[in-house]
């Protein structure tokens, strides 16, 4: 239950005298951030409360402030003032009360857990690269366009993000090759575990929707039946009934 979208800078108005001040979390992102949006997912799957910060690519200072130097997202800071870094910590965070049990049902702990590790690792590592020309190109600023091209390099080597455009139809293929088996799944029933969404599809729902954030055109040349995984999961969260 996201219960206000905050901007830019992520600053928010101090409440009028006297006003009830609602302490709900914070999840700080970038909208195209495959972990950011898994967490995102799972926030609204449970029914939380938070406020989104969409994080500014080049001014994170509040990042910094929150966490003692990390600058990465997602960050969570909780109600009560805790900033927790790093995606599977934040959803082991969530998921460590009853209703995390919802998500992670039992017996089948250790399949859900699996596959969103699946998806956080090899999958991650094909999406993004189908995924980083685009988002390069969305930033308005040529000093984003800049930051985003040098952080990638300095992790993949010059021109890595021109090379990956240039590689673009193998890298689908691949992505297409690993999510065989999901789409298999996904064609028998709605989503990875049954009827009731998991972690696995807040896992698999944070790879997609960056694919899409970046290019639509992307996303259906993955699969077509992707997008309609993506709303059905939406709409669940939406309605409040998750499990």
């Amino acid at each position: 239950m996201r219960i206000s979208h905050v901007s830019c800078k992520g600053s928010t108005r101090e409440p009028a005298p006297g006003a009830l001040r609602l302490l709900v979390m914070k999840l700080y992102r970038f909208r195209y951030s495959p972990y950011a949006r898994k967490v995102q997912m799972l926030l609204d799957l449970l029914g939380a409360a938070y406020e989104l910060v969409e994080v500014p690519y080049e001014d994170r200072n509040e990042l910094a402030q929150l966490t003692g130097g990390h600058i990465l997202v997602p960050v969570l800071v909780t109600a009560e003032g805790r900033a927790i870094v790093e995606s599977r910590s934040i959803c082991e965070h969530l998921l460590a009360g009853p209703a995390g049990a919802r998500l992670v049902p039992s017996p089948l702990q250790g399949p859900i857990w699996a596959y969103a590790d699946f998806c956080d690792g090899p999958l991650e590592d094909v999406m993004f690269r189908i995924s980083s020309p685009a988002v390069r190109d969305s930033w308005s600023k040529p000093g984003e366009r800049a930051l985003y091209v040098l952080i990638k390099e300095r992790k993949f080597g010059p021109g890595c993000v021109d090379a990956w455009l240039a590689e673009q139809p193998k890298l689908v293929a691949r992505a297409r090759h690993l999510l065989a088996p999901t789409l298999e799944t996904l064609a028998l029933q709605p989503f990875l575990f049954g009827d009731q969404p998991s972690l696995a599809d807040a896992a698999l729902y944070g790879n997609c929707v960056m694919i899409e954030a970046s290019d639509a055109r992307l996303l259906a040349q993955l699969s077509p039946a992707l997008g309609p995984y993506l709303r059905r999961l939406e709409a669940r969260a939406a309605s409040g009934k998750a499990g």
